[in-house]
């Protein structure tokens, strides 16, 4: 994500599973990027002549439009079938000059299209879809303040609240993204061959560093030998952050240590994500997998999404692998994952060196460790 503008990144974040088809344009209005739906050829959009709706979205005024800031709506049942409304929506810097575009892809409601009413008509889509365009429009307006304001340091405190909210909201928004393409059938593996031990201390840095200006302490022991096996290192990753989140999130963090500990054994791996926190009661340990399951130990009502743990359990068991507890009140939890070694079907190369994505403000592994880093830490 490093290659895209600073504006564009949250859009990036937060549209990449969203089932609506979403394009970034650059100021030629040439596509910069495009999400999964709009990328998928076998779905109604994807299938759908680019060229041909830009010359007329053009005939009708759209760059003037787009210059002034104004969004600008292109309904055309004539050209394609299944009918669609494009959402063009401008980003402008500072200066008032066009930076780029937003552009959102909807069949319309009364196409019959079954693929549009499985996947935007479901109310968890609905609900977070209507998150998605307000939230990246405040992340690109707070980048302007921080920038903007560096040496006001109240203020820049402020602006940090916000931020580490906004992350809360972001969280929440990619868990219910994932539990919906969980629920359709549509959270495929992309298993490639790679050395599981290199892609671990890779992202094990990352979470040092994420955790670094925290009260937690955090350590890891991976081995320096290979264990090569398939995998997909996004959803893995996605696994293994969240097991941190909730270790440091139920842990005092003055006095917090996680230990993260992986074992590589002849045909599997094993990975543990230790804590010295309050641990979960027998009952607690029950659900705690479950849809949408959530415990506070100190209330004893409800706290987060509850889609953590869930969709953990889903990711292993896309590996064949298993998710397991051991924990007592008041003495801590361990979180065990085994993955079997695996071959690949086909010839494959190897990963490339797995890339540290500490610095990327939008990475899953930021994203999902944001709500345990304080609001006032200084934005990387």
């Amino acid at each position: 994500m490093s290659d895209f503008p600073d504006w564009a990144k949250p859009f990036i974040a937060i549209y990449e599973n969203s089932p609506a088809a979403v394009l970034i344009l650059d100021e030629a209005l040439e596509i910069q990027w495009a999400n999964k739906t709009a990328k998928n050829k076998a779905s109604s959009t994807g299938k759908l002549n680019w060229a041909d709706c830009l010359i007329r979205a053009k005939e009708n005024g759209l760059l003037p439009r787009l210059q002034r800031g104004e969004s600008f709506t292109l309904a055309n049942p004539l050209l394609f079938a299944p009918p669609v409304h494009y959402i063009f929506q401008p980003q402008l810097d500072e200066s008032g000059h066009l930076q780029g575009v937003l552009v959102q892809i909807f069949p319309s409601a009364d196409t019959g299209s079954s693929e549009w009413q499985d996947s935007m008509y479901q109310p968890a889509n609905v609900f977070n879809n209507q998150f998605r365009t307000p939230l990246s429009q405040i992340f690109s307006v707070l980048n302007l303040l921080q920038s903007e304001y560096q040496n006001d340091r109240t203020l820049q405190k402020y602006l940090g609240n916000i931020n580490w909210y906004c992350y809360r909201i972001l969280r929440t928004i990619n868990n219910f993204s994932m539990d919906q393409r969980i629920l359709a059938g549509q959270l495929n593996p992309k298993m490639l061959t790679g050395d599981l031990c290199r892609f671990m201390r890779t992202l094990c840095k990352d979470l040092e560093e994420l955790l670094q200006n925290t009260a937690y302490s955090f350590s890891y022991d991976i081995p320096d030998e290979s264990f090569v096996t398939v995998y997909d290192g996004d959803l893995l990753s996605c696994a293994v952050c969240n097991l941190v989140s909730n270790a440091c999130k139920f842990t005092d963090p003055q006095n917090g240590r996680i230990v993260l500990k992986m074992t590589v054994l002849e045909k599997q791996i094993t990975i543990t994500v230790s804590d010295n926190g309050c641990g979960m009661s027998p009952q607690v340990l029950k659900h705690a997998t479950e849809r949408f399951y959530s415990h506070d130990p100190l209330t004893g009502v409800p706290c987060g999404d509850g889609l953590g743990l869930f969709v953990c359990r889903f990711i292993l068991q896309l590996h064949h692998g298993t998710l397991a507890f051991h924990t007592e009140e008041g003495a801590g939890t361990t979180a065990a994952l085994t993955i079997p070694m695996a071959k690949s079907k086909e010839k494959s190369s190897l990963y490339d060196d797995p890339v540290s994505f500490s610095q990327d403000r939008f990475s899953r592994p930021y994203i999902l460790m944001s709500d345990v880093i304080p609001p006032d830490t200084e934005p990387l």
